[in-house]
């Protein structure tokens, strides 16, 4: 059973994401005007995809204080 964890949301002038649940699957969705990625993770890469990306969003914040 496909459940959507996050509708197709508009990121900027030219790129979405969206993410579904698919069984024991995680699909993230990115397209943008010139390239689009389909990202499958099982639930522990999963966790470990939103721990570096809020590491590497962390830092990004540290640039600008």
């Amino acid at each position: 059973m496909k459940k959507i964890l996050l509708e197709e949301t508009k990121l900027g002038k030219s790129i979405a994401v969206s993410c579904e649940l698919v069984e024991d699957e995680i699909g993230l969705y990115i397209a943008a005007a010139d390239v689009s990625a389909i990202c499958v993770f099982r639930f522990e890469e999963w966790e470990n995809f939103v721990r570096a990306v809020s590491k590497a969003n962390a830092k990004f914040k540290g640039l600008f204080r």
